[in-house]
């Protein structure tokens, strides 16, 4: 398959050897300067690279390039020590972050989300130590609706409840952490891949109708679960491998005029 979207033009019997085409195409350290997860690579201790990981996935909505500015920037407030900045805690913003904004985001929505990023780390010692603590094998969505709970009345930056929300971020956020591959990081291997949910883009959303695995109108958790249901049937153990791949070919395409080269 010379173009990813070579897929939507496939037999149904032939979109698993499409998919599986896909995947081992894009499955490539050199795309990850493309995407924020490119941030947690910085970073070398577990901890810090959950929080970054965090960070930069709660902030990963608008263009990329954006998203990199906005990122870029907050780790310039923070001087590259998230980690440290977080369990310093002030008891007020202060001026370089309450003047931080990313389009809804406003620097005091992201004091709050520290401050209870930092309750959880000084509770478990990690973020990872509080998804093991909170996590039964099987229940993956009870989980996700312990890190809403955690970080509850925060603007924006993390889903209110689970209902209609399709949760795209967090699901993005627990699929780097959780999967192991040469993108995704493997840090949570305690959550097995086979429970995660596809992190529903719009990309994602559109290419999902064209091959069929949903009819909905609009995004959520249950169109989200609906195509991960789908997807499953070409990889039952690790059905969200294919989102990386499916996502990027808008991805490259749209933001990254070098992209083409690299394919």
């Amino acid at each position: 398959m010379n173009d990813g979207q070579d897929i939507l033009r496939l037999p149904e019997n032939l979109i698993g050897e499409g998919l599986e085409s896909l995947y081992r195409k894009y499955n490539d350290k050199k795309y990850i300067q493309y995407d924020p997860i490119k941030y947690v690579y910085r970073f070398h201790d577990p901890v810090e690279q959950e929080l970054v990981g965090l960070i930069a996935s709660t902030l990963a909505f608008g263009r990329v390039s954006q998203i990199f500015k906005a990122v870029d920037r907050l780790l310039e407030i923070v001087r590259n020590e998230p980690l440290r900045y977080i369990l310093a805690h002030e008891k007020r913003p202060g001026k370089e972050l309450l003047a931080f904004r990313y389009r809804f985001v406003t620097g005091l929505d992201l004091y709050q989300f520290f401050s209870a990023a930092r309750k959880i780390l000084m509770q478990y010692g990690s973020l990872g130590n509080f998804m093991r603590k909170n996590y039964e094998t099987g229940a993956f969505l009870k989980l996700v609706e312990r890190v809403i709970r955690a970080f509850q009345g925060i603007h924006y930056l993390i889903p209110s409840s689970l209902k209609g929300s399709p949760c795209k971020r967090l699901f993005m956020y627990f699929r780097w952490m959780a999967r192991a591959d040469n993108i995704d990081m493997g840090l949570w291997d305690f959550i097995h891949s086979r429970e995660l949910v596809i992190p529903l883009d719009t990309h994602i959303f559109r290419v999902s109708g064209q091959l069929g695995f949903t009819n909905r109108k609009t995004p959520s958790l249950a169109t989200a679960v609906k195509i991960t249901d789908c997807l499953r049937k070409y990889c039952e153990d690790d059905p969200v491998k294919y989102d990386w791949a499916l996502a990027h070919q808008g991805i490259l395409a749209n933001n990254f005029r070098i992209a083409p080269a690299l394919s």
